[in-house]
């Protein structure tokens, strides 16, 4: 199984945000959207990062109440770990695993992205199979 399969029935769209959103606004958008982690897009270069929950915690620790006004591209995660639709499923366990990540982006053709997935979407997938073999 790959990730397409898995995108199939999740669908496709991310939650992003743009560098110089401030994270007030970014910690807003995740809680509104119920997921703990965002996608930073450059119109001009594409994915640039990731901004995550642990993020925020470690700006709070950082710049105290004035985090809310330090822009995300500050605190966003700049290593970006991604795979395909065409990776596999066990593929994108590893590289989470390899990694000590929760989210992996779906990009094509280099650095355009399509989907965000968790942990959680590769655990009920891999549920599901166990179920269906039991």
């Amino acid at each position: 199984m790959q990730i397409a399969d898995l995108l199939g029935a999740k669908g496709i769209g991310v939650i992003a945000l743009l560098p110089d959103t401030d994270i007030s606004n970014a910690a807003l958008l995740l809680s509104d959207q119920s997921v703990g982690v965002a996608a930073v897009i450059d119109e001009e270069e594409g994915l640039v990062g990731i901004l995550s929950e642990r993020d925020i915690t470690r700006g709070l620790a950082e710049y105290g109440a004035a985090v809310v006004d330090v822009r995300v591209d500050q605190l966003m995660t700049r290593k970006i770990i991604s795979c395909t639709p065409e990776t596999s499923i066990e593929g994108a366990i590893t590289l989470m695993q390899d990694n000590g990540i929760r989210h992996l982006p779906v990009v094509e053709d280099g650095n355009h992205l399509i989907a965000m997935i968790s942990i959680r979407d590769l655990m009920d997938v891999q549920a599901e199979a166990y179920r269906q073999a039991g």
